[in-house]
């Protein structure tokens, strides 16, 4: 069999005439497309960094886009869903990446998804996350508590929606009732709260919590007083002056810091706590500092049941060289307390001067840190003779730093005086007294369960007396550090076998922490504070 040959030559130029004879049906190549796939394309990169309430987007842009389109919502998002299908998405156009979307939830999960928008109403298919959905962080919407003795103010960012408020104890909650929170403000009454009790308090919207802080109740206010919120604008003499109850409670908030006003000649104007108050107690809020009262040299006029100073910073730094307390005149005072407060940079605590008459029923100074005294000591009332004082009581405190004749100077006759638990160290000049009574036989102090290192200026020879009149004076479970040197007979107590350094942990910096080699010995004494079990 013979085989056909084809000229491929003229094969192939008549392929090359159909083709052409083809393509010349068209008009410059303008090809009929399917509208359905005339569309944009959606970003190639799309990813979301979430906050409590807002999530950042972060894509790639698309050449051509007029904007990008975003849909959130907490039920699943695809393809065969439409736009806003169940009408709780929130949908909104972007135009620069990264971008912010608010308005969200804490600790929720939302479905997220984004197409390209162009012009001529060109959308592209939708473009999702890696793993469909995010998951905002919790949100903390409470700006502030202000905690009383049993009850708490709390604040809250108002234009966060809240359903509902829940005070926890424990593993217990109770639920706060609608009316004591004003959900136009952001304010919420919390009440039945037990004194100095720690609580939490948490927002809820839905199922989702939305704050959440914990708070502790102050000390129990006394019955039957103003409790009067001050601020470090205040005149505090003003609102003394100008109260209608006699009996009041100044609460500092937590962290502040307060100043008198100056006067004319620019200087600190002194406190003063008028006739018509009766009690009066200064009042740091529970919190993580004290608040800060600049309290310089504050003065009494009329008789008075209580003055109280509770969990104060008390200071003269800035205002003068002064006193905390400088009484004067004639006045009858039932009580003076000073109790949890630090207590430095002031020439005294409590002084007396020009006195002409009144009496004083109890000074107590309890659980105090007092340091960077000046000449007038933790108490003085030398010279006041017309002055009757019944008992002056130091305890749970740690003195320390105190450059006077004498850290306790006192000039009235029968006056009982007790110091106990305390940790007392560089507290007096040489050749001074820590107690001087002024040649009055008729005071015998009482010292016991306390601690005492070398006094101020103490070079290994020169020695101090514990008080002034020789054997004047009843001793019981006190001790000294080896480097402490007293006038022979004139001791308090008896002598620890190291020296302050060896004793403390390091007392010259103020942590009077007793060292492991002499804690079991002498842990239980001085102030319990620096116990360490």
């Amino acid at each position: 069999m013979k085989l056909k040959l084809i000229n491929t030559s003229v094969l192939g130029a008549s392929l090359l005439l159909s083709a052409v004879s083809f393509t010349s049906c068209c008009d410059d190549n303008d090809w009929d497309v399917d509208g359905n796939y005339d569309r944009m394309f959606h970003t190639t990169s799309l990813s979301v960094d979430a906050k409590d309430d807002r999530v950042g987007v972060i894509f790639d842009k698309v050449p051509g886009a007029i904007s990008y389109q975003v849909e959130i919502n907490r039920d699943t998002l695809y393809d065969d869903i439409e736009l806003n299908a169940n009408g709780n998405s929130i949908i909104q156009e972007l135009t620069t990446s990264p971008d912010t979307i608010y308005d969200l939830e804490g600790t929720t999960k939302y479905f997220l998804r984004m197409r390209t928008l162009g012009e001529n109403g060109k959308v592209s298919k939708w473009k999702y996350l890696a793993k469909y959905s995010f998951r905002t962080k919790s949100e903390q919407i409470i700006s502030n508590i202000v905690p009383a003795s049993r009850s708490a103010k709390v604040y809250f960012n108002a234009a966060k929606t809240i359903d509902r408020a829940f005070v926890y104890k424990d593993e217990d909650s109770v639920k706060i009732d609608n009316e004591n929170i004003d959900f136009e403000n952001g304010e919420i009454n919390v009440t039945g709260l037990k004194a100095n009790t720690t609580y939490r308090v948490k927002l809820w919207n839905g199922e989702n919590c939305r704050g959440n802080m914990s708070f502790k109740t102050t000390e129990d206010f006394p019955e039957g007083y103003d409790v009067i919120n001050l601020s470090i604008n205040d005149d505090l003499n003003e609102i003394l002056a100008t109260s209608s109850n006699s009996k009041v409670v100044i609460l500092m908030p937590q962290g502040m810091e307060y100043f008198m006003p100056k006067g004319t000649d620019g200087t600190y104007t002194t406190p003063v706590i008028p006739e018509n108050i009766t009690s009066v107690y200064f009042w740091g809020a529970v919190g993580e500092s004290q608040p800060t009262f600049h309290a310089r040299g504050i003065n009494v006029n009329g008789n008075k049941d209580i003055v109280r100073f509770y969990n104060l910073n008390l200071v003269n730094e800035g205002t003068g060289a002064d006193y905390i307390l400088n009484i004067s005149g004639s006045n009858d005072i039932n009580k003076i307390q000073i109790d949890k407060c630090s207590v430095s940079k002031t020439r005294g605590v409590v002084r007396f001067q020009s006195i002409n008459g009144g009496t004083v029923n109890e000074i107590t100074i309890n659980n105090c840190m007092i340091s960077n005294i000046g000449s007038y000591g933790v108490f003085n009332s030398k010279d006041q003779k017309a002055l009757n004082i019944g008992t002056l009581n130091l305890t749970n405190s740690t003195i320390s730093g105190v450059a006077a004749g004498a850290l306790i100077n006192a000039g009235q006759s029968g006056m009982n005086i007790n110091v106990d638990h305390c940790t007392i160290y560089n507290s007096v000049q040489a050749g001074k007294s820590l107690i001087d009574v002024n040649k009055l036989t008729d005071i015998v102090p009482n010292i016991s369960n306390t601690l005492i290192g070398p006094f101020n200026g103490s070079d290994g020879t020169k020695t101090i007396k514990g008080c002034s009149m020789k054997g004047q004076v009843n001793v019981s479970s006190t001790f000294y550090t080896s480097d402490q040197l007293w006038n022979s007979g004139f001791e308090l107590g008896n002598d620890i076998p190291a020296t302050s350094k060896d004793f403390w942990t390091d007392a010259v910096n103020g942590d009077f922490t007793i060292t492991v080699a002499y804690r079991d010995t002498y842990g239980q004494y001085g102030d319990p504070r620096w116990v360490t079990e």
